[in-house]
């Protein structure tokens, strides 16, 4: 959770420096982390590939995928 300190001093910032603020905390989520999944999202992940399998109407492919992503930013 945000501190209300924080808040109150980015409520005091210029447009110009939010943005540089937000290109700073967008560029901080570019790293990446080495964070294993754990325990119950893995098992959320075999059970999700299992019922694909099961089933291959479920989801969509790749290629679905990539072309719902183009038609998003046509």
């Amino acid at each position: 959770m945000v501190s209300n300190e924080l808040l109150e001093t980015v409520a005091t910032l210029s447009v110009d420096e939010r943005l540089e603020l937000i290109a700073h905390i967008e560029h901080t989520l570019d790293e990446p982390e080495a964070v294993p999944p754990d325990a119950e999202q893995h098992a959320l992940a075999v059970r999700r590939l299992a019922e694909m399998r099961a089933d291959p109407t479920l989801g969509m492919s790749f290629d679905e995928h990539l072309e719902a992503a183009r038609q998003l930013f046509a």
